[in-house]
C-alpha cells in the first residue's frame, strides 16, 4: 500500500478485486474475502459496484469479469504496432512449433505479456495476456534488457530488485550482466527453470534500429525443450520468426 495522499483507497481495492476475480474466476465473495484483508461486506459493496458499471458479472452466486474488460484489453493492444505487426506471426510460430507462444513488451520496468497463443489448448499456458513478470528471470525479459543501456537496467534493477523465483534465479546483478553479455553475442535467450520450476523458455528479442521493441518466446516442459533436436528446431524457428517480425515493422 504505497502512503502516496494521491491515490483512492476504494479504487485500488476495487483494481485488486478485478485482479483477484482473474485468477480465482468464477470467484464467490467468501474466496475474495479471504485474499483480501477487508470484510466480506465491503467485498460486496466493491463487486456490486462493479456490476452495475458493467466490468463483472454474476451467476450462481460466483463473480466473472465482462466482455467490457476484454474490450479494454483489446483497445490496449491495438494501440501497440507491435502487437498489429507480430499477432500473425506469433499465431505462425505457435502453428509450427505446436508451442504456447508469447509477445513481450517492457512496461513500468516489467515484462508484460502483449498477446499469447496456446496452440494445445492445454495446461501449457504460461503466460496469457497483461501478466507481467519481473524481467531479469524470464527468457523474454533478459533477451529485452540485454539489448538495453547498463543505465536503464540499473534503473529496473533499481524499482524491482532481483527477487529469487527458484532455486536457478539469477539474483546477484554480476551475474546477470554476464547473463546479457552472452544474450547479445548469441541473440537469443533461456528460461531454464528460473520463473517456474519445470518450465523452460526461449527467447528472441524484436530489434528495430537496435533498439529492443519487445520479444517473442515459446514455452514448455523442460524436459520436452531439452532434447537436443527438439530445441535446434525451436532455436532455428524463433530465431528466423523474430527476423520476419522485424521486416515487417521496418517496411509497414
Amino acid at each position: 500500500m504505497t502512503d502516496s495522499k494521491n491515490t483512492i483507497d476504494s479504487v485500488k481495492r476495487s483494481l485488486e478485486i478485478i485482479e483477484l476475480i482473474s485468477d480465482l474466476e468464477p470467484a464467490g465473495v467468501s474466496e475474495i474475502a479471504h485474499e483480501m484483508p477487508i470484510s466480506k461486506s465491503t467485498v460486496y459493496a466493491h463487486l456490486s459496484t462493479l456490476t452495475d458499471a458493467g466490468y463483472v458479472t454474476k451467476a450462481d452466486g460466483k463473480y466473472e469479469l465482462s466482455c467490457k474488460v476484454l474490450r479494454l484489453g483489446s483497445s490496449v493492444q491495438e494501440r501497440f504496432g507491435i502487437y498489429k505487426q507480430a499477432k500473425q506471426h506469433i499465431d505462425e510460430l505457435a502453428g509450427e512449433t505446436g508451442e504456447p507462444t508469447n509477445l513481450v513488451i517492457e512496461e513500468n520496468g516489467l515484462g508484460t505479456c502483449l498477446y499469447a497463443t496456446n496452440p494445445r489448448n492445454s495446461a501449457d499456458v504460461f503466460m496469457s495476456s497483461g501478466e507481467t513478470h519481473y524481467m531479469h528471470a524470464t527468457g523474454t525479459g533478459k533477451a529485452i534488457l540485454a539489448h538495453r543501456s547498463r543505465e536503464d537496467i540499473k534503473s529496473i534493477i533499481d524499482q524491482h530488485g532481483l527477487p529469487k523465483m527458484t532455486e536457478n534465479t539469477i539474483t546477484d546483478e554480476d551475474e546477470l550482466f554476464t547473463e546479457l553479455e552472452d544474450i547479445r553475442e548469441r541473440g537469443l535467450s533461456f528460461d531454464k527453470e528460473e520463473t517456474i520450476n519445470g518450465l523452460y523458455c526461449i527467447a528472441a528479442p524484436i530489434l528495430i534500429d537496435e533498439e529492443p521493441i519487445g520479444a517473442l518466446s515459446v514455452s514448455g516442459p523442460v524436459n520436452r525443450f531439452t532434447q537436443e533436436e527438439r530445441q535446434e528446431e525451436l532455436i532455428q524457428d524463433i530465431s528466423e520468426m523474430a527476423n520476419v517480425i522485424e521486416l515487417r515493422i521496418v517496411f509497414s
